[in-house]
């Protein structure tokens, strides 16, 4: 194939996707409730490392739990600034990756924290997690950050790109419950 044609496939397929996320149909919005601030949430997910994340492999210190993507990039910087916020926070506090991936997407997930030098344990997400039905609620993007206190009750989720001085703020607010 010429250079020329090569080029108006790749312009073509490149407009076919634009068009089509475009004009995809929107799915109904479906109003799922939140978790109750005052209770213990149950969550369990596997980790990349064929372990297990959950509410009792967390419970007794601050946890983090940022939700994430292998291919966004926001995702990514939020995951090393997370790592690099608790490296330094007093008291110590757990934090955790999960993937919103399916766990097929497992060997995708450890390529990810390879290439990113990420030592924080990193769970796929469960199909409770994945449809909305776990008791964490949904989650609707990535970067997405859910802070749960030593009881396991949550403190706070924030959704999008957050800051040190915020991630800071989340798990301070949480140590104090």
């Amino acid at each position: 194939m010429k250079r020329r044609d090569l080029n108006r496939w790749f312009g073509a397929v490149a407009v076919a996707t634009v068009l089509g996320a475009c004009f995809r149909p929107e799915a109904p919005a479906v109003e799922r409730p939140g978790p109750d601030l005052g209770e213990p949430v149950q969550f369990t997910f596997g980790t990349i490392d064929g372990g297990e994340l959950s509410s009792d492999t967390t419970r007794g210190r601050t946890t983090a739990l940022l939700f994430v993507t292998t291919y966004d990039l926001p995702s990514q910087a939020e995951a090393q600034l997370l790592r690099d916020v608790l490296s330094t926070h007093k008291p110590l506090a757990n934090a955790a990756i999960v993937m919103l991936e399916a766990p097929q997407a497992a060997p995708l997930a450890r390529v990810w924290a390879e290439s990113i030098g990420m030592k924080l344990p990193i769970a796929m997400a469960s199909p409770s997690l994945l449809s909305g039905e776990s008791q964490l609620g949904h989650v609707a993007g990535v970067p997405t950050l859910l802070v749960l206190d030593r009881r396991g009750r949550l403190t706070s989720r924030s959704e999008g790109s957050l800051t040190r001085e915020e991630i800071e703020a989340c798990l301070q607010s949480a140590d104090k419950r």
